[in-house]
């Protein structure tokens, strides 16, 4: 009987957002996707997760309020 193997999850990240990000603080888009998975340890990482967490949070809100307003 074979066991399955349990399959990686693929974290999505807003592509504007790791651009913008990259832009901002000069480092590079992996660079960026490694902070938001924990591979790297220290102040900046700890800067990019915070800033990415704040602008995908407004993203949501512009989101929605686009969505509420044209119903």
């Amino acid at each position: 009987m074979k066991t399955s193997k349990p399959t990686k999850k693929r974290n999505n990240y807003n592509e504007d957002i790791l651009n913008s990000l990259a832009k901002k603080f000069g480092y590079s888009v992996d660079y960026i996707r490694k902070c938001l998975r924990d591979d790297r340890k220290g102040i900046m990482p700890d800067v990019i997760k915070k800033e990415y967490k704040y602008l995908e949070n407004i993203a949501k809100k512009a989101v929605e309020t686009k969505i509420n307003t044209s119903e």
